[in-house]
């Protein structure tokens, strides 16, 4: 995990000068009685007292002088993990993809415990496409534990038959707020992957306008699921997965006040490329 910018001034702060006032001199300085009685250990042992008591008070202002991170600015720790999916499938392969995605879907949240939600969808207007989303406990369950199973190397072994128009494009992410506490059921819902890539000179003001949208977004009554999160290769590169009931519920959001302050940040220009919206219908069966 990369440092944050306040993590990156404290470090840089260990080196600045006041460390370099502390002198063979400032220990010079104790009274001479004590350096011509004192037998050699005990004097050496007094010597090394001073020095440390010196160090302490230089230290003391210092340490106060920084004030607590700002929590707009700073990423909160999380190890939850999560992948968006793309696929443009072969018409005439379609019935044995959704065959192989499905089992590998129903598979991983009966039998892994760590994964909690295996979201499968269409694309609205393309019925060829189809999109996962992912979430798991951590990237290890994803990397180490996901993959060694069955029922993905046999879905694996299925992808090598060639049955996709295109290559299928998988974004790994890490979320920038707590995971579910528990798995996460399929649901009849309007899905939307998102990809936002950000011009780092406006990171710091999208995290604090984004960290509003899903905190309105959470208490949205048709808003089911905000997820979001770090691309894990790509820095200031941020994933989606947002879920709604039906159209009304996306109307609804659309029209919300925290979605008005988003709007009006993503007119100013933040985008380092346009951004990439998906958006798809759950499959349940």
């Amino acid at each position: 995990r990369r440092s944050t910018p306040m993590q990156t001034g404290l470090l840089s702060a260990a080196s600045t000068p006041w460390r370099q006032s502390v002198t063979s001199s400032s220990v010079n300085s104790m009274p001479a009685l004590l350096t011509l009685t004192m037998p050699p250990l005990l004097s050496a042992l007094l010597r090394f007292c001073a020095l440390a008591s010196i160090a302490t008070q230089l230290r003391s202002p210092t340490v106060a002088a920084f004030s607590s991170p700002d929590p707009s600015t700073v990423m909160p720790p999380s190890s939850a993990f999560a992948i968006n999916v793309r696929f443009r499938v072969l018409p005439a392969r379609e019935a044995e993809f959704l065959s192989a995605i499905k089992e590998n879907v129903r598979k991983t949240m009966e039998e892994e415990p760590n994964a909690l939600q295996f979201a499968l969808g269409r694309d609205v207007d393309d019925p060829l496409t189809y999109y996962l989303h992912e979430e798991y406990e951590s990237r290890s369950d994803h990397s180490e534990t996901h993959r060694e199973t069955d029922h993905f190397k046999k879905c694996m072994e299925f992808f090598g038959t060639d049955p996709f128009a295109e290559p299928h494009v998988a974004d790994e992410f890490e979320l920038c707020h707590e995971g579910p506490s528990a798995k996460i059921a399929n649901a009849e819902a309007v899905c939307l992957n998102v990809e936002l890539c950000i011009k780092p000179e406006v990171r710091e003001e999208f995290l604090a306008v984004i960290r509003q949208n899903k905190a309105g977004s959470d208490e949205e009554p048709l808003c089911l699921q905000y997820s979001w999160g770090e691309n894990v290769n790509e820095p200031n590169t941020f994933h989606f997965h947002e879920q709604y009931v039906g159209e009304e519920g996306v109307a609804a959001h659309n029209a919300a006040p925290h979605f008005a302050k988003w709007e009006e940040f993503a007119s100013t220009g933040p985008f380092a490329r346009p951004p990439v919206v998906q958006k798809f219908s759950a499959l349940l069966d």
